[in-house]
């Protein structure tokens, strides 16, 4: 169960990450980052298991989005100026779809807390693709 929720608390925090610049963190949460999140939307172990394969999905999808337009964080390769456009708008069609299926098991309060994270997440994604 502890890996699970790990596991989906890691997801939860990659995807909050993946918001308007166009791309993820390039390294993923620690486990002190995890608990600090589940303890921010006080999730129920009903919602952990909820959100899991939401996660699970948007991560494949986002994953295949990178690929697609040659997004690598190692190496710093990034599309041109008309494929960031692109993904960028690919990646808000993703988010969104990811946070409009989380809407139905968060609460309202826990959505605005995620909102949060999520704007934290963005401006550390903000600092990452420049390198």
């Amino acid at each position: 169960m502890f890996k699970s929720l790990t596991r989906s608390l890691a997801m939860l925090v990659v995807i909050g990450a993946m918001v308007l610049p166009t791309v993820a963190l390039a390294v993923l949460p620690s486990r002190e980052d995890i608990a600090e999140m589940q303890s921010r939307l006080e999730l129920t172990p009903e919602q952990i298991e909820a959100i899991a394969p939401i996660l699970e999905n948007s991560m494949s999808v986002r994953n295949s989005t990178f690929d697609k337009y040659g997004v690598n964080f190692e190496t710093c390769d990034r599309p041109g100026a008309l494929g960031l456009i692109r993904l960028n708008k690919d990646m808000n069609r993703i988010n969104a779809n990811t946070r409009s299926r989380l809407a139905e098991i968060l609460t309202p309060p826990q959505l605005r807390e995620y909102d949060k994270i999520v704007a934290e997440q963005t401006a550390i994604v903000k600092q990452q693709i420049m390198c």
